[in-house]
C-alpha cells in the first residue's frame, strides 16, 4: 500500500509514521505539489494543514494534489468541513473520505472558556483600569459554578465544552438531532426546541455546522428569546447565524455580550457593525489552531488506517 503525506508531516512525524506503516510505500510531495519520493498512485493520503492551505490557494496545486490522488481508497482531511469546494472535490476523487472533526475540539473548548471567564471576570473593565492606573476592587466578577450554558449541536467539539464546563460545576444543555449518553450532560434538547434551551442558559455556545437546516438558525427571534445577561459564543459556522440580528441584539442589549471566532463571509466586511460594538469580540477563526493539532491529525489518520484494514467503518467517514 502508497501512504501520501507531505514533506513537512513526513519530516515532523517520521517516528510514528514509519512505526505504524512500517510495511507500506510512502509517497512524499512537496510545497508546490510534486513527488520528493516514491512513485506512482498512492492507496491512502493525508491532506495535513500545509496541503488544506495551499488548495485553498492555489488552484493550479489542487488540480495537480486531485489528479495524484485520484481514485484513492482512503484520504483523510484534517478539518471538520465537508461544505467547501475543496472538500467536496476531495470526496469525488476518493472511494472514502473521512473529515477531521474532533481533532480542533480541544483548542475550541479552551477558546470558549477563555472568552467565558473574559466576561465573568470581568477582564476587560481591569484592562482599563490598569491602563489609567487605577486600584479599583470590582464586585460585579463573579464564577461559572451553577451557571447554565446551553450549547447548539453536542458533538465532538460540544461535548468538549461540556467536560470542562463539569469541571467549572456549571448546569449542561445542548441540542442535538440523535439520542446520545453523556456523564457531562444534564439536559438534552431537540433540535426544534433550541428556544426553550436558549431561554435557560447564561452562555448559549454555537457548535452548529453549515447546512440548510442550520442556515441562519441563530436569527432575531433566538436572540430575543436568549436572557439579557447571556453571552454568545460562535465557533460554528458563520452560516448558521444572522449577523444583522446578532448586531441589533447587543445594540438594544437584548443579550449582554457576544465572542464570534467564525463569520459569514470571512474575513467579516468591513462595513459590519460588529467590528466596533464595545460587547462584541471578534476573532479570525483561529480557535482551532494549537501546536497539537498537526499531531492529532496524524493520529487520526493512523486510527483510521487501522480500521480500513480491519474493514471496519472509520471516524468520521463521510
Amino acid at each position: 500500500m502508497k501512504v501520501c503525506v507531505s514533506e513537512f508531516t513526513y519530516e515532523t512525524f517520521e517516528e510514528i509514521l514509519e512505526k505504524n506503516f512500517s510495511n507500506e510505500e510512502f509517497i512524499l510531495i512537496n510545497s508546490e505539489g510534486e513527488i520528493t519520493k516514491g512513485e506512482g498512485k498512492p492507496d491512502i493520503a493525508l491532506v495535513s494543514y500545509e496541503i488544506m492551505f495551499k488548495s485553498l490557494k492555489s488552484e493550479n496545486f489542487f488540480e495537480n494534489y486531485l489528479n495524484l490522488i485520484d481514485g484513492c481508497k482512503y484520504v483523510q482531511g484534517s478539518w471538520a468541513g465537508i461544505e467547501s469546494p475543496q472538500a467536496q472535490s476531495l470526496i469525488e476523487h476518493s472511494e472514502i473520505f473521512s473529515h477531521g472533526g474532533g481533532i480542533h475540539a480541544i483548542p475550541i473548548a479552551n477558546y470558549v472558556f477563555a472568552q467565558m471567564l473574559r466576561s465573568i471576570k470581568s477582564i476587560d473593565d481591569h484592562i482599563e483600569l490598569q491602563q489609567q492606573k487605577k486600584w479599583k476592587q470590582m464586585m460585579s466578577v463573579g464564577e461559572l459554578t451553577d451557571m447554565t450554558i446551553g450549547i447548539a449541536g453536542f458533538g465532538g467539539i460540544g461535548q468538549e465544552v461540556a467536560r470542562l464546563a463539569k469541571a467549572f460545576r456549571m448546569k449542561v444543555y445542548a441540542t442535538k438531532r440523535t439520542p446520545v449518553l453523556s456523564d457531562n450532560l444534564d439536559k438534552l434538547f431537540k433540535p426544534s426546541e433550541l428556544d426553550e434551551m436558549l431561554e435557560q442558559s447564561d452562555f448559549v455556545v454555537n457548535c452548529l455546522p453549515s447546512s440548510e437546516e442550520t442556515h441562519k438558525v441563530f436569527s432575531s427571534d433566538q436572540f430575543k428569546a436568549m436572557k439579557s445577561s447571556a453571552m454568545f459564543i460562535n465557533v460554528g459556522r458563520g452560516e448558521s447565524v444572522d449577523e444583522s440580528s446578532l448586531a441589533e441584539a447587543l445594540i438594544k442589549k437584548e443579550i449582554n455580550c457576544a465572542a464570534i471566532d467564525t463569520t459569514d463571509p470571512e474575513p467579516l466586511v468591513q462595513d459590519s457593525p460588529l467590528w466596533t460594538l464595545a460587547n462584541c469580540f471578534i476573532t479570525p477563526h483561529d480557535s482551532a489552531w494549537g501546536p497539537r493539532a498537526p499531531e492529532r491529525a496524524v493520529e487520526l489518520f493512523i486510527e483510521n488506517y487501522r480500521r480500513l484494514l480491519e474493514g471496519k467503518k472509520l471516524i468520521n467517514q463521510v
